[in-house]
Formats: structure tokens, sequence, C-alpha cells
């Protein structure tokens, strides 16, 4: 598994396929992206869903790491 930061679209930044398999946060935004943080099995499933992601940083994890500043989402049942 992978946790990505990345940049999607400003306007809307949520996913294009739903539902996700994995949690995801948008975290700020600049003045054209909006920035997001992602748990994804490989880089495929990124686009899918993120078609428009753009400056993309990867880290391999062996689960989901959930603080304060990124808390379990409540649609997530996993």
């Amino acid at each position: 598994m992978l946790r990505v930061r990345f940049k999607a679209n400003l306007e809307d930044c949520r996913p294009m396929s739903w539902p996700l398999k994995h949690p995801y946060w948008c975290t700020g935004e600049t003045d054209e992206h909006s920035v997001m943080v992602a748990y994804v099995d490989d880089i495929t499933e990124l686009m899918r869903s993120w078609p428009e992601a753009v400056d993309i940083e990867y880290e391999k994890v062996m689960g989901y790491s959930f603080t304060p500043r990124f808390p379990r989402p409540e649609w997530f049942t996993s």
C-alpha cells in the first residue's frame, strides 16, 4: 500500500470513483490546486480516482496511520 501526497482539482477534489477502498483527505489548498493525502494500492488506483493528480509523492506503508490531523473518515469502515 502507498501513502500518497498530490495536488488535485481545486474546485472539486473528490475522487472520480466510489466507493474507495482506502481513506483520503484534503489537507489544504494552493491558488491552483487542492493538496491531498490518500492511501492507495498503487499509482494506477490513484490515477483512476484522481486522473488530474500532479506533483505526486508517495511512500510504501504497511497500514493506516490515523492522527488528529488525519482522523479516520466517518465513511471508512475497514
